[in-house]
């Protein structure tokens, strides 16, 4: 298996998307369902980059990313945003929690996977 992908979202449908769009490149996935098992995983499975949904239920993916960032064994993981108001999020991702690519929902599948390439430098 190549590079390591962490995938947290809460939208079960997605994560089976990527999961097997992700796989069938030649990506390794580990999944999780929300914020607080995301952080969880990024600490223990130390990915090489995180696809985060923003948009969660209790631990969001901003303040998961905020965790993410502040632990020094993860604070250098590329995080890829997913979220359904990307306008809305753009200036409070990077204001909060630096200049990581945020993309909108639904996302163009090629694209997503163009910028994973660029930032684990496949």
């Amino acid at each position: 298996m190549g590079k390591k992908i962490l995938v947290v979202d809460d939208d079960v449908r997605i994560v089976q998307l990527l999961e097997k769009r992700l796989t069938a490149h030649g990506f390794a996935v580990i999944t999780a369902g929300d914020g607080r098992e995301g952080v969880a995983k990024a600490k223990r499975e130390m990915p090489d980059l995180i696809i985060m949904d923003i948009m969660m239920p209790e631990v969001d993916g901003t303040e998961a990313a905020r965790m993410i960032r502040e632990d020094a064994k993860t604070k250098n993981i590329p995080l890829i945003y997913l979220t359904a108001l990307k306008e809305e999020h753009d200036s409070a991702v990077e204001s909060t929690i630096g200049p990581d690519i945020v993309m909108g929902k639904p996302f163009n599948a090629d694209e997503l996977l163009s910028k994973i390439k660029w930032l684990i430098g496949e």
